[in-house]
Formats: structure tokens, C-alpha cells, sequence
């Protein structure tokens, strides 16, 4: 009985943990595609903006670029860094590292050909999508206030996961930039919580049947 009870309050622990520290939420448009297809599911850990490192998916507010929209994008670069478009492969290149990116879409769109070199202000962050020829992210707002970048206080989650997958790379470690993406280890616990609890709860049930089997007899 003891066991059952001890799963039942691991159950709930990892629900409790789920609701506090993750949300859900679904994007739409195709900023992140191929990576992530409209209208995938997205978890999203909710964390502050300083834990953010190049490579990451994060979910934030345009409120700085005079919008109210939420959007997804990949941080390519961080505050004081310099980022620019592109080197004679079409690779972005941070602090002069050319960075390889398998996972990005090259097509036609309004920024195909753009290039640009900028400056990421202190505390912000720079920010694409991998639909590299279409997606709405920092180069549209390279005239405005913050020079494209969005502040940390802006960001309202690392997506951990699309549609059951992860999403950060390493390549701008592999090219040669420090600070690994970021790594929720919090998920690996919630997910030995829940097994460790659900064997807990299926043990004691099996420990009961057992009791009243031999009480029956």
C-alpha cells in the first residue's frame, strides 16, 4: 500500500513539475520550417533569457520590434557578438566563424540575397529562422531600436522539443564558438519520476491482489 502511495505522489510531482516549468503551445507559420512544420506541437522550458546560447529555438515577444506577436526562432548569435550574411558558401559567419547549417531551408524569399553585418547590443540576442529565405526574424528589424536583436527579458522559452524532437544544434560549437546549447536535464528527471513512480503504483497493485488472493483462500 505503501508503494502505491509513494507512485501516486510521483505522479503528481512530475504532473506539478510539467505545469511550472514547461508549457505547450503550437507554431504556425513556417519561419522554422524544415525544422519544425506549421502547426507542430512545441514544448517549450520556461527559462530566463540569460540562459540562452547560440543554437537554441526560443519562443518571444515583438514587443520590442512595436509588435505583439509571439514567434519561434533559432538564436544565431548573442549580445556583443557580430553577425553577418554570408561568406561564399551562404554560411552566416559569428565572430568570423563560418558556421555550417545542415537543418536550414535556402529558397526564394524576400531576404535570399540579403546581406547585412551587425552588431548584437548587450543583452539581446540575435535571432533566424531556418526557412532562411522567408522567415520573419531580427533581419527585418536591422533599422529599428534594438538593431534586430531581442532583448533577454523577451524571451519566454527554450523549445526543448518539436513534435517529440529536439531542436538545438551544435554547430556553432563545431564551428568553433564556445557555449554548448541548452541542455534540459530537467526533462530526463521528470521522466525517471514518472517511470519510478509508475512502478511504484503497478507494485503495489500487484502487492494488494496478492494480499487478498491469500486472504480468500
Amino acid at each position: 500500500m505503501a508503494g502505491m502511495m509513494v507512485g501516486i505522489l510521483l505522479g503528481i510531482a512530475s504532473l506539478v513539475i510539467n505545469l511550472v516549468a514547461y508549457e505547450r503551445t503550437v507554431d504556425p507559420s513556417m519561419s522554422m520550417t524544415p525544422t519544425i512544420a506549421p502547426g507542430a506541437t512545441l514544448q517549450v522550458r520556461r527559462v530566463p533569457g540569460d540562459q540562452v546560447r547560440r543554437g537554441d529555438v526560443i519562443v518571444f515577444s515583438t514587443a520590442a520590434w512595436e509588435g505583439d506577436d509571439e514567434v519561434v526562432g533559432r538564436v544565431v548569435a548573442l549580445g556583443g557578438d557580430t553577425v553577418q550574411c554570408c561568406e561564399s558558401q551562404r554560411r552566416i559567419v559569428v565572430n568570423e566563424h563560418a558556421v555550417t547549417e545542415d537543418y536550414v531551408a535556402t529558397g526564394e524569399g524576400r531576404h535570399r540575397n540579403r546581406k547585412y553585418r551587425v552588431g548584437v547590443l548587450p543583452g539581446h540576442v540575435w535571432v533566424l529562422g531556418d526557412n532562411r529565405g522567408k522567415a520573419t526574424d531580427s533581419r527585418d528589424e536591422i533599422g529599428g531600436a534594438t538593431g534586430g536583436g531581442v532583448p533577454l527579458g523577451d524571451i519566454r522559452g527554450v523549445v526543448v522539443k518539436a513534435a517529440g524532437h529536439r531542436v538545438a544544434t551544435r554547430a556553432f560549437v563545431r564551428a568553433g564558438l564556445p557555449g554548448e546549447p541548452f541542455e534540459d536535464e530537467l526533462d530526463h528527471w521528470v521522466y525517471v519520476i514518472l517511470v519510478s513512480g509508475g512502478v511504484l503504483f503497478v507494485g503495489g497493485i500487484v502487492w494488494l491482489l496478492v494480499v487478498i488472493r491469500k486472504r480468500g483462500v
